[in-house]
């Protein structure tokens, strides 16, 4: 189940949307990789700490092909080059990180280059990052001194029933075990592989495989 008490935490004004909720302000759709930015972080944390987290699950983890969605520059390392080795292990469906390396990958997504994940602690606290400098905070708990904390930083908490990323909302997927022996030669040396549409409104993968870490063990979701 998501959590009970979600927000969206933005540097949009709601006075400065229309009548459709869209904004019609001055802010720009990027980070300011500056103040503004350092106030996202803080108010996550915020929300971390209310909610007694010091540590979130990286789930659905991606990172961009060669078309790039983001609004800023993409990294050729996807942003992760400082948080991860150059293998990128530890960056999987399921792996645990401290909460500082949460933050940063929440930085990575705000600067739009190239890394995205759900991060989540079960259904205590859930972080999505989306477009356009959209944040989701879900808690089990209200955290009314997180919110009031993201006002002062000078952010825009607004309660929502549910996070538009929220993985509840993801459709289900139909899954085929890769056995054949064409798809077994094709993804020996692969981690993983996916296919994506040019077109924005067609971005859902319509193919994705993953193998097991040298472990044995599937790291993905579903």
């Amino acid at each position: 189940m998501p959590p009970s008490f979600v927000h969206r935490i933005t540097k949009y004004d709601p006075a400065d949307r229309d009548e459709h909720g869209h904004y019609t302000g001055a802010e720009e759709a990027v980070s300011d990789h500056g103040p503004v930015e350092a106030a996202y972080l803080a108010a996550i944390a915020a929300f971390a700490e209310a909610s007694g987290i010091d540590r979130l699950e990286i789930r659905d983890p991606e990172i961009a092909g060669f078309i790039h969605f983001g609004v800023g520059p993409s990294d050729a390392g996807h942003g992760l080059v400082a948080l991860f080795p150059p293998d990128l292990s530890g960056y999987h469906d399921g792996a645990e990180v401290s909460l500082p390396i949460a933050l940063e990958l929440v930085r990575v997504m705000l600067r739009g280059q190239g890394a995205w994940c759900r991060l989540e602690a079960g259904n205590r606290l859930t972080v999505d990052v989306g477009w356009d400098q959209y944040v989701y905070v879900g808690s089990d708990r209200p955290c009314t001194d997180a919110v009031a904390r993201t006002r002062e930083l000078g952010l825009f908490p607004e309660p929502m029933t549910m996070s538009p990323y929220a993985a509840e909302l993801d459709e289900p997927e139909v899954t085929v075990a890769a056995d054949h022996r064409e798809l077994a030669a094709l993804v020996a040396d692969a981690r993983a592989a996916c296919t994506l549409p040019v077109y924005l409104d067609e971005r859902q993968p319509p193919l994705c495989a993953a193998l097991p870490d040298s472990d044995g063990v599937l790291r993905a979701r579903w």
